[in-house]
């Protein structure tokens, strides 16, 4: 399995995210919003939104980090080639990283692809 997290499998571009917005479905988590479409490419692809709601910099930063650890290491458990967007709610301030991908794995076995 390929751990790794390639620049190709990252999301961008504001078309993009634009599309993913008015397109895609839409699940809610304690800690988190995942916007979602399966996009017919041969991998999946990743977005992260932390909003200064969340807090300074570096809470926002230890977030988007979080996000994109929790996707590298789980790229395996989703059911096919998707683009998922990652929206942090203000409830994950104070959370730890277990609660966080405890919740992450809850919402993606709720995926309906």
């Amino acid at each position: 399995m390929d751990e790794r997290l390639r620049p190709v499998e990252r999301i961008r571009r504001k078309k993009d995210f634009i599309e993913l917005y008015r397109k895609g479905r839409r699940l809610r988590g304690r800690y988190f919003h995942l916007v979602f479409q399966p996009n017919g490419l041969e991998y999946s692809r990743l977005g992260v939104v932390v909003s200064r709601k969340i807090g300074k910099a570096t809470a926002r930063n230890r977030v988007k980090r979080w996000f994109r650890e929790l996707f590298r290491k789980n790229k395996n458990l989703l059911p096919g080639p998707v683009d998922l967007i990652f929206i942090a709610r203000s409830d994950i301030c104070g959370r730890n990283r277990d609660e966080v991908e405890a919740e992450f794995r809850a919402v993606l076995d709720r995926l309906p692809l």
